[in-house]
């Protein structure tokens, strides 16, 4: 059952991101014909600036504390980062990250194709140049191309998000991937899905080949989710 506080939580991201792309963006539109590395060095700053309000209610409405172990993000470095994908939610706790230990405005998510109609997130995460993917190679291979050789035109630092199990963690994308690894005779997994390494290799070669990657990147960062089965269940239910 969704309780006050998630309806309360999606209905101001819906209105913030609708409205948002209205006023907040819309108005720059016409510079992305006239300057694009203008337009994105705008747009990523205020999509930046939104992206705090998330931020906020889930520390302050809901109580998320995001705990970091590991090496530290390096604050403008281009970097592809891979993360498990548990819940539906879990991609907004690295905005409690990246606000913190890097910048907001660098991030890129990949995301499945049917989001960008949604009205409001969709026309949000279509002006903040996230890459959305039908989840079959010969689609969205040219897509691909024409992203990463954007970024890399533009000269804007990238850390982009990638989950390579490709959908969140079910009981039916489970067996999905138990299935999966019968037929090849792999080990099944109960907490991560098999991936699949097609795009994440392609974005990880395409932006070795860039001079200003290899001047400031890592290219890689593996960044693992955990937390307990009730939290699990709970953002699930919300």
């Amino acid at each position: 059952m969704v309780s006050w506080r998630g309806i309360y939580f999606i209905l101001t991201l819906f209105w913030g991101s609708f409205f948002g792309s209205i006023f907040m963006l819309g108005p720059f539109l016409p510079l992305m014909f006239i300057n694009p590395s203008w337009y994105r060095w705008i747009n990523n700053r205020l999509v930046a600036a939104w992206l705090t309000l998330p931020v906020a209610l889930l520390e302050t409405m809901f109580g998320v504390k995001v705990i970091i172990t590991g090496d530290a993000f390096v604050p403008g470095e281009r970097s592809v980062i891979i993360m498990n994908h548990r819940t539906r939610m879990d991609w907004m706790f690295l905005w409690n990250c990246l606000m913190r230990y890097s910048y907001l405005r660098l991030e890129k998510i990949c995301l499945k194709a049917t989001l960008k109609s949604v009205p409001g997130f969709g026309w949000a995460m279509q002006a903040a140049a996230y890459i959305f993917i039908h989840r079959k190679w010969k689609d969205d291979k040219s897509h691909f191309e024409d992203m990463i050789d954007y970024f890399c035109d533009i000269h804007e630092p990238l850390q982009l998000l990638i989950f390579p199990e490709g959908t969140d963690l079910t009981e039916n994308s489970t067996a999905r991937s138990n299935e999966f690894a019968e037929k090849n005779g792999l080990q099944k997994y109960e907490y991560v899905l098999h991936p699949r390494t097609t795009g994440f290799t392609f974005v990880v070669d395409r932006l070795r080949e860039d001079q200003v990657t290899q001047a400031n990147s890592s290219l890689g960062t593996d960044l693992t989710i955990v937390f307990s089965e009730e939290s699990h269940d709970s953002l699930n239910e919300k």
